[in-house]
């Protein structure tokens, strides 16, 4: 503690180097003040001019000409503050206001130092300067000055301070002295440190700068290296999914541009890819579209491995019997394990933001997991909007990044529009403010605006887009339409029957009641849920089973009949290998929706038990035991695997 005082009291060694820099700086940050600084100042003292002081010291008559010398000094400021010649010289201008405020109270006030109401204007007048970003070295002339002014003033007027109240103001004054030393010194010490923070930061831009210019001259000559990248990420960036119900289209714009011989192109680290996938018998649309770290060369071999890599799940999907069981949220599992476990290989030095999704073409429901790539827009009936609000999953590459997986889900109905883009499509230059820096577009609804003025057109996107200003930044754009009928399941049959037997408990009627509509209308989703649900109740675990995962078909977005799916499997299975791994695989469902669900990790632990596959079961159940440690069943499996 002691040390970090004397640190705060020892001069910084780049003062010297710095002093002329940070008192520009600091004239410019006062400059702002200018204006209304003049402005109140020429106002000030008027009614203290006109009035208070001919009531208070009347015999003190040309106590007036102070007042009007500030009114008139302030007054000549701010009118020429309008004329580009004073305002450069605004600083100044302040100053010299500041000082003649400072010695022309302490003058008057020293005259009249037995009055307490002038003693403590002066006090207000000496902590003022202390907000206003001034040299220490100035400030502490300042303050001498006023105490200089002050003195003489007294010993030239000789008021009577041997009064009380006197005394008194005389002490209050001191303090007003101190005070404005002391906070002087150490703001003075709190700015320079800030300007030097600000000034290595710029520095260290310089040189950052100066590294890429020299780089971007040597890599004139590597235009060939460029072409033959941009060659090879064309067949990985490339939109194969099959029109049918999802019609899928892509905008991609990098922009490093170059030329090559004859040829034009481009080259970036903005990738998108999609196919058509088959899993568990059903239609689904793949989709990626990833933003690699690094600018030209960089980025674009960021955007080479992901593309690579993804190209390659695909095709193993197709034609790999054993990845096309999987179901949605496994599938992402794995493709994203794949693709970190590439990226972390390269130590931090490649990493991607990404969002990667399944579309099932029946139902309209989606599957995705975003590594912190901006969030998903949906424009459903003319209105744009968000449909995530959270950061869950840091981006592929980054370290300590498993525990955060979690697969997320959107329910789209006919009509609905999503856009997925990199965030090239936030960072426009809207042009320069008035000291030239260039201003880049804060406003993430700006993204949303623009889509529901063109419709979701990309063309006529990009197109407005660049109206708004300058694309700083490689940009790619998925739109993906669907055109399906997904809808949640409705049910048309009449169930105020089966709710009077659940009411008086009698669960085999209820569901004799639902196996006679089941008999009628066999794809009433309503039907099968509420008989998946009354035949899990009445331990008919293999009928509950069949109809879970009947209804799951239906609905994949039911989290607690996906739970009870998998419960009943394990529960029906005995020693059925494959009936548990069934059960695993709606067990992992749940978990990969719902990392936090208690129930769900203790089902799939018991699973994992069953299976005979103890690091999977023990490292769940600590999961469990972490949530509560004292609940029945975690102690009950507990005890199992023991």
């Amino acid at each position: 503690m002691l040390e970090k005082l004397k640190s705060f009291f020892r001069r910084n060694p780049d003062r010297p180097k710095y002093r002329a820099e940070f008192v520009a700086d600091m004239d410019r940050q006062i400059q702002g003040f200018l204006r209304i600084g003049s402005a109140i100042a020429t106002v000030a003292w008027l009614d203290f001019a006109f009035n208070t002081d001919k009531k208070l010291h009347p015999e003190f008559s040309e106590l007036i000409y102070f007042r009007l010398g500030l009114t008139c000094i302030a007054g000549f400021i701010f009118v020429t503050s309008f004329i580009p010649f004073f305002y450069k010289h605004g600083a100044l201008s302040l100053k010299i206001m500041i000082v003649y405020l400072i010695a022309a109270t302490s003058w008057f006030t020293g005259r009249i130092a037995d009055d307490p109401n002038y003693v403590s204007g002066l006090q207000i007048v000496v902590l003022i300067p202390i907000a206003a970003p001034v040299a220490f070295r100035l400030f502490t002339l300042m303050l001498l000055c006023s105490i200089a002014v002050f003195a003489t003033s007294v010993i030239v007027f000789k008021p009577n301070l041997a009064t009380p109240a006197a005394a008194y103001s005389m002490n209050n004054l001191l303090i007003s002295y101190v005070i404005a030393f002391s906070f002087s010194f150490m703001l003075d010490r709190i700015r320079f440190d800030s300007f030097m923070k600000t000034k290595k930061i710029e520095l260290k831009n310089i040189e950052i700068e100066a590294q890429i210019k020299r780089i971007n001259e040597l890599k004139t000559q590597q235009d060939g290296d460029y072409f033959l990248t941009s060659q090879l990420l064309h067949p990985l960036a490339m939109n194969e999914a099959v029109p049918s119900r999802i019609r899928v289209e892509f905008l991609t714009e990098q922009k490093k541009k170059f030329q090559f011989r004859h040829w034009q192109s481009e080259i970036g680290g903005d990738i998108s890819s999609s196919n058509t996938v088959y899993l568990r018998n059903k239609k689904y649309v793949a989709f990626m579209n990833g933003d690699a770290m690094g600018k030209s060369i960089q980025g674009a071999g960021g955007a080479l491995v992901l593309g690579t890599v993804f190209k390659s799940f695909l095709h193993r999907t197709q034609n790999d019997e054993m990845s096309r069981f999987m179901f949605p949220e496994q599938w992402l599992r794995d493709c994203y394990e794949e693709l970190h476990h590439v990226m972390i290989s390269f130590d931090g030095r490649m990493l991607v933001s990404a969002v990667i999704g399944l579309i099932d073409e029946d139902s309209g429901y989606l599957y995705y997991i975003n590594a912190e790539h901006p969030w998903i827009a949906i424009l459903r009936d003319g209105e744009a909007s968000f449909i995530e609000e959270e950061l869950t999953l840091r981006k592929l590459g980054m370290p300590e990044n498993d525990e955060l997986f979690r697969v997320k889900t959107f329910r789209l109905v006919k009509g609905d529009q999503i856009f997925i883009g990199s965030d090239g499509r936030d960072d426009i230059s809207l042009g320069r403010d008035d000291a030239g820096n260039s201003m880049i577009n804060q406003d993430e609804t700006l993204f949303l605006r623009i889509l529901e003025h063109t419709a979701g057109d990309l063309m006529r996107f990009r197109e407005e887009l660049v109206h708004k200003g300058d694309i700083t930044d490689d940009l790619s754009l998925v739109r993906i339409l669907y055109d399906g009928s997904g809808h949640e399941p409705v049910s048309r049959a009449d169930l105020s029957v089966i709710r009077k037997h659940a009411l008086n408990k009698d669960y085999v009627g209820a569901v004799a009641e639902l196996d006679r509509l089941y008999a009628e209308n066999p794809h009433d989703a309503k039907v099968v849920y509420e008989l998946a649900l009354l035949n899990s109740r009445l331990k008919n675990f293999t009928r509950a089973a069949a109809l879970g995962e009947e209804y799951c078909n239906y609905d994949p977005s039911d989290l607690g009949m996906i739970y009870l799916t998998s419960r009943s499997l394990k529960y029906c299975a005995g020693s059925d290998k494959s009936l548990l791994k069934r059960a695993a695989d709606y067990g992992e469902r749940l978990i990969l929706r719902e990392p936090m669900s208690f129930h769900g990790i203790v089902n799939l632990s018991d699973i994992y038990r069953r299976l005979e596959k103890k690091d999977k079961a023990e490292r769940l159940l600590h999961k469990a035991e972490a949530f509560d440690p004292e609940n029945r069943a975690v102690q009950k499996l507990k005890a199992l695997m023991a």
